[in-house]
């Protein structure tokens, strides 16, 4: 699989947009691109994948808007970039759940189907990297999104999500109303490689969750949850980020929930919690961070199976990214100096995460770094 990456921080950010494109398909030596990402940052950006495709052709393109892009030069806050795809043995299609499929499991349905049907081969269940952009309806409904994913599309298929905030767009082609999730699937026969990378630490304190509604925590231990958890915290309420909940899995892993606000006495976070689920707060150090994405990248190499990556993609928390202190660039150069050199990189912030969770399910996570690779 060939890649190629553009960047451009242009002030006019539809001509940003199609700069980027350029870019990117100059990058690919062996000819026109297959498919494409477009992933822009700051001002929203209504119609980023039909100003894509007027650069790239009629290619499958979905992408979304982001809280900021991650480059070699750091953060950027305002701009737009596109990564191209290329592979004379790989399948790209893209599809979107529309304006119909309003519900998780029913967007999930049609995306699956739709890609499904555009496959030269039907028989077998596809191999290879879901690259998927969802909105807030896809972080609070990501259960049964997982679940009729997996029932459709199989277990060989490797899912990553990206999920948005809400002032933000989804991108598919030249679709204007793409629903709660749009998807570019490249299934090849190459390896994927995807690591996972959290580092945060649990504190001391454990509490059940006694009365939730969706993401929306009134109670822990019987008692108004805001009040709960202000008298666990080691340090300030000004920043809940630093201290999200954590719900324990096995083997020492962790699904994290941040807390997004203090909405009186209630906690409202970044994903759904069941009643009855035992929480503990959740803190970062830098070392656990960074530790965590170097592991990352280890992993993404071996999965690699020896073959050279053609590009990097990392997706990262925004409340992540925020909790390093300006030390997040020590990340970057982690990737970096595990990658072979000249290996294109980007990545981007998100809202949540969905990560690979086995057997082609995928689960939701707001405190995550996702590096992948594509041989």
């Amino acid at each position: 699989m060939e890649c190629g990456i553009g960047l451009s921080q242009a002030g006019d950010l539809v001509e940003a947009t199609r700069e980027a494109a350029r870019q990117a398909r100059e990058a690919l030596r062996g000819g026109p691109p297959q498919g494409a990402i477009v992933v822009s940052a700051g001002d929203p950006l209504s119609g980023a994948g039909s100003i894509a495709r007027e650069v790239l052709g009629v290619i499958p393109v979905v992408g979304g808007g982001t809280a900021g892009l991650l480059t070699d030069a750091g953060m950027v806050s305002r701009g737009v970039a596109v990564a191209c795809f290329r592979s004379e043995e790989w399948v790209v299609q893209s599809a979107c759940a529309g304006s119909t499929a309003f519900a998780p499991a029913a967007a999930a349905d049609r995306v699956a189907r739709l890609i499904l049907s555009g496959r030269p081969n039907r028989r077998r269940y596809p191999r290879g990297l879901a690259l998927a952009f969802g909105d807030g309806r896809a972080a609070h409904g990501a259960a049964p999104f997982s679940n009729r994913w997996r029932e459709i599309m199989g277990p060989k298929l490797k899912s990553v999500g990206s999920l948005i905030p809400d002032t933000q767009a989804l991108y598919c082609g030249a679709v204007r109303d793409t629903g709660p999730v749009s998807v570019l699937c490249l299934e090849g026969p190459g390896p994927v490689g995807i690591g996972v990378g959290l580092g945060w630490a649990p504190l001391t304190v454990t509490w059940v969750a006694t009365r939730t509604e969706g993401s929306v925590v009134h109670e822990l231990d019987g008692r108004p949850a805001a009040e709960v958890y202000t008298e666990g915290l080691p340090g300030s309420t000004q920043d809940p980020a630093r201290f999200p909940l954590g719900i324990a899995l096995t083997e020492d892993q962790w699904l994290i929930r941040s807390v997004v606000g203090i909405e009186g006495a209630s906690l409202r976070l970044g994903g759904d919690l069941a009643a009855g689920t035992e929480v503990r707060v959740m803190t970062a150090s830098m070392n656990g961070l960074q530790q965590a994405t170097q592991e990352a990248m280890a992993t993404v190499m071996k999965r690699l199976e020896g073959q050279t990556p053609s590009a990097l993609l990392v997706v990262e928390s925004a409340a992540r990214w925020g909790v390093q202190n300006g030390t997040a660039r020590r990340e970057w150069e982690m990737i970096r100096e595990q990658a072979p050199e000249g290996t294109p990189l980007l990545g981007w912030l998100t809202a949540s995460e969905l990560v690979p969770a086995g057997s082609g399910q995928v689960a939701l996570q707001n405190g995550c770094v996702i590096v992948i690779a594509l041989s």
